[in-house]
């Protein structure tokens, strides 16, 4: 799911600067032809007009411009005012699409450093209280000053997948002291609903050792379970390790 979300993030990016540099191009072959038009029609305002060629025998014709000055500033302003509407109206244009290309390319970093940064795995919270794990069956082995600790843990059918759950082994001595803790990783890297998983966790035990607890976690915090060992429940729908005394 996050390899589609990032492919489409980046897809979406890609569309982004697309349009961003389409409508700078844009933009910048309006002023192009905005710079030529007004260009051509200065020249044209500008370029003295022709007398008419007469008769030797006919009556002299009347001056083509008697006046220079009204004709250079209705001319002139006439035809550049029609020109520069047209050309404010596609600056406009141009520059409320550049404005939202660029809005959308932050709004899509935006949600790529968010996708990036959000939690890995499935959370013990998202699991919900009533589809806490199941400890299925529990047993230890002791040689010297090592304890080996396995067992088999369960994800209830309606419960959510759980990915990179770890088994935790906490060690106490006689009066109830704690000693040590060692973690280990369940053998199967994600449990969907109903899969089963066994794990081992190996850890040193000294001679004052006397009893050990088992509880779950993941990299988001504790897994809640249930001890199904036996007939009925041992432990309530929260945090509950499993204590267990070595003979």
């Amino acid at each position: 799911m996050e390899v589609v979300l990032l492919g489409t993030t980046v897809v979406s990016l890609v569309v982004a600067l697309v349009m961003s540099v389409a409508a700078w191009r844009l933009m910048r072959d309006e002023k192009r032809r905005s710079a030529a038009r007004v260009a051509a029609l200065s020249m044209a305002a500008d370029a003295p007009e022709k007398p008419a060629a007469r008769a030797p025998w006919g009556p002299a014709p009347l001056p083509l411009n008697p006046d220079p000055l009204p004709r250079e500033v209705s001319h002139a302003s006439g035809f550049l005012g029609a020109g520069a509407a047209p050309q404010q109206d596609g600056g406009g244009r141009q520059r409320s699409l550049a404005i939202a290309a660029a809005v959308l390319c932050v709004g899509l970093l935006g949600g790529l450093a968010w996708m990036m940064s959000g939690p890995r795995g499935t959370s013990a919270a998202a699991m919900g209280p009533n589809n806490p794990l199941e400890l299925v069956s529990l047993r230890h082995e002791r040689q010297n000053e090592k304890l080996a600790v396995s067992g088999l843990v369960r994800n209830p059918s309606s419960a959510l997948p759980v990915e990179r759950l770890s088994a935790v082994v906490f060690l106490f001595d006689r009066q109830g002291a704690f000693v040590t803790s060692a973690r280990a990783n369940v053998d199967f890297l994600k449990l969907g609903a109903g899969d089963e998983s066994p794990f081992v966790v190996s850890l040193d035990a000294p001679a004052t050792v006397t009893r050990y607890r088992v509880s779950f976690r993941t990299d988001d915090g504790v897994v809640p379970h249930i001890d199904r060992r036996g007939a009925t429940p041992l432990a309530a729908e929260h945090e509950q390790p499993v204590s267990v005394t070595l003979k």
